[in-house]
């Protein structure tokens, strides 16, 4: 009975996965959909747009992610520089062994958008072993540099801090807030109890001349549950985020990162726990 329960579940899940396919190619998107849905928010001047991304949230995209980039260049403005999340979470494995990050080869784990973006003619990507980034616009050389030499992977000096404290916008194509790397940003600058696992680790980074370089790092405890998600429906109604229903799904788009990130900050200091799935706030 056991067998034949675990095969129907398997039975179940592919059934779903092929509806979910077929269901999505139902509703395609081009460039110039994408596009006017973006300009709908205004045209965007901001120093730096980042962007967290699903390619399939939100239909069948023809062309697939090159469609998206090309429609996310064609809304920012020509000085703004864009950046997207590529990380690998090279983290040491349960046996021990320490994979070694290689800017040049190894994959983003955070979507096939990402993926694609990172290995695009001039874009550039930073070499910190677990929460690399890439860009591509003014000055995307500068904006990396050093990332691998900070002891966390978005905290104080790295690139994500600052876009979260600069002339930065954020969008979530397809993606919600769970994703939001930039509340770990705010949760390290309120010095939330509960942030880092208590063992430093040693991750290492390929560096661009051959040598292996050992970047000793805090890793994020992901053990405490997070309410990214939920945070959608206050950020709208405190005016720091818009959202606009694509295909699909939804783009959620926060105009100024560095006023979300100062508001979110602001509460953590009253609350430490604002972050933290209500279920597991006994536990921290």
């Amino acid at each position: 009975m056991g067998k034949l329960s675990a095969n129907g579940r398997r039975a179940a899940g592919s059934l779903v996965r092929r509806l979910t396919k077929m269901t999505r190619k139902l509703v395609r998107l081009n460039e110039a959909r994408i596009l006017e849905a973006l300009k709908s928010f205004g045209l965007n001047q901001s120093e730096t747009l980042f962007v967290h991304s699903s390619l399939s949230a939100c239909g069948y995209i023809d062309g697939g992610p090159a469609t998206v980039i090309k429609a996310l260049r064609g809304w920012a403005s020509e000085k703004t520089l864009l950046a997207m999340p590529t990380h690998t979470w090279s983290y040491p494995r349960p046996h021990g062994e320490t994979p070694v990050y290689d800017v040049e080869s190894t994959a983003s784990l955070v979507g096939a958008i990402t993926d694609f973006f990172w290995r695009q003619p001039r874009v550039t990507r930073s070499l910190h072993p677990s929460h690399s980034l890439a860009c591509i616009g003014p000055n995307s050389d500068r904006f990396c540099i050093d990332h691998e030499r900070r002891e966390t992977p978005c905290g104080e000096q790295t690139p994500y801090e600052h876009m979260a404290t600069s002339n930065s916008s954020v969008l979530m194509f397809g993606a919600t807030m769970d994703s939001y790397t930039l509340f770990h940003t705010a949760e390290d600058a309120a010095k939330v109890p509960y942030l880092y696992k208590p063992e430093k680790l040693v991750l290492k980074s390929k560096m661009k001349d051959g040598s292996i370089l050992d970047v000793p790092s805090w890793r994020q405890d992901m053990d405490v549950p997070r309410r990214f998600e939920e945070m959608a429906d206050w950020l709208e109604q405190e005016k720091l985020l818009k959202r606009l229903t694509l295909g699909r799904g939804e783009l959620l788009f926060i105009p100024r990162a560095d006023l979300l990130h100062e508001r979110v900050v602001k509460e953590l200091r009253r609350d430490p726990l604002l972050l933290v799935a209500e279920s597991a706030r006994s536990q921290v």
